[in-house]
């Protein structure tokens, strides 16, 4: 984590701001990348969790951070590929991880859902809401040369619940 924030200076972190705005651009209500600090704490936060994408992120910054962004992020598509992929995977992974962005897309972040039990039939067998699927029967078209295994449909016609 020292190597990370002596490694990323500010002038690699604006550039790398500036490139994640060609990948991220304001779009309706969503803001840009650099309009929610997307080089800031939650950039260390994301390298911490993935620190292989620092040296291919570190590279692609310093090898474009001298023209504009959108000129070096297409030459890193072109030319560096692993820099390129670090700094886009990092771009939209910090981006998402910004409070105010999950607040804007509706998303609350991880929840500890109970899991439902598995003894337990689903309600939308018991509601009847997949019987119409189950009475049609199957309807694709399987893959020539690939067996294709039987299996008895969980209802019969005129069966109730």
């Amino acid at each position: 984590m020292t190597m990370m924030r002596n490694a990323l200076t500010a002038e690699l972190r604006a550039c790398f701001a500036g490139m994640a705005d060609v990948l991220i651009p304001a779009y309706k209500q969503m803001p840009a990348a650099s309009a929610v600090d997307v080089a800031g704490p939650f950039l260390d936060k994301a390298i911490g969790a993935r620190e292989d994408l620092l040296e291919p992120l570190i590279r692609g910054l310093e090898a474009q951070s001298a023209v504009p962004a959108a000129e070096g992020i297409a030459r890193l598509y072109v030319e560096d590929q692993e820099a390129f992929e670090a700094i886009a995977t990092l771009a939209s992974g910090v981006y998402y991880m910004i409070p105010a962005i999950r607040e804007l897309i509706g998303y609350p972040g991880q929840e500890n859902i109970p899991t439902p039990d598995p003894y337990e039939t689903p309600s939308y067998v018991l509601d009847g809401s997949l019987r119409r699927v189950f009475e049609r029967g199957p309807i694709y078209v399987p893959s020539p040369g690939v067996a294709v295994a039987s299996h008895p449909a969980p209802f019969a016609k005129g069966d109730t619940l």
